[in-house]
């Protein structure tokens, strides 16, 4: 489905300890307009969703890492659903966000978001050929959270996790495991997702060489985040 984003000016530092503000504030958004819709929170490594229910209002990802906060599944047929978009932008700029994405589905949300600043993204397109090693390269996003890139463009975000074990046949690094050893000796992997802004659809196999080709490094990056000296 196209998707459109809006870039913001923030108005202050992204701020996670306030999601449960958020909720509240989307509840009584709606209270206010008689729908009684009472949002929730689905809280994941790296990201946030606020479910919306089952009225066709959709649901809202609040994107830690990449300050994002992106709206899928909204039909603005309403006065209702319209000003709710408007203020959940002016919402996202407060709360520091970056950036707004909306799905689209057909000519009428286009011109709408358009005219709150969006600019049409392109589709992801099918990335062709195996994945190569020299290609890809590990960022931090920001705190633990890490960018893998490849060809220089954003693929996926990692965020350190505690494991109940090793994945299998893995190797385990010397950051790794003084990782592990400063955070208790419990096993850490990553969770991975695509990242917002990535190009292209990628097949499991591609997926797989992405998280294998990335691992070493990532916990280099990270290691090298947690013990660099003050």
């Amino acid at each position: 489905m196209p998707w459109m984003e809006i870039e913001l000016s923030p108005h202050s530092e992204w701020n996670e300890d306030c999601l449960e503000d958020w909720a509240q504030a989307l509840g009584a958004f709606f209270m206010e307009g008689g729908s009684g819709l009472k949002p929730q929170i689905l809280m994941l490594p790296g990201y946030q969703v606020v479910q919306l229910g089952e009225m066709g209002i959709g649901e809202i990802t609040l994107s830690g890492a990449e300050r994002l906060v992106i709206l899928d599944g909204l039909s603005l047929k309403e006065n209702v659903e319209c000003d709710f978009a408007r203020f959940l932008v002016r919402f996202a700029r407060q709360m520091g966000a970056v950036g707004v994405c909306a799905s689209i589905s057909n000519s009428a949300e286009r011109d709408f978001w358009r005219k709150l600043g969006g600019v049409i993204q392109p589709d992801p397109v099918p990335l062709k050929g195996p994945i190569r090693k020299g290609k890809v390269n590990v960022k931090q996003l920001a705190k633990f959270s890490l960018l893998v890139t490849y060809k220089d463009d954003p693929m996926l975000c990692l965020e350190p996790i505690v494991c109940n074990t090793h994945a299998p046949g893995g190797l385990v690094s010397l950051a790794q495991r003084r990782l592990e050893k400063e955070f208790g000796g419990s096993p850490l992997g990553f969770a991975s997702r695509v990242a917002v802004h990535c190009p292209w659809d990628i097949n499991q196999e591609q997926w797989d060489d992405l998280l294998s080709f990335s691992r070493l490094k990532a916990f280099d990056v990270l290691a090298d985040l947690v013990f660099r000296p003050s």
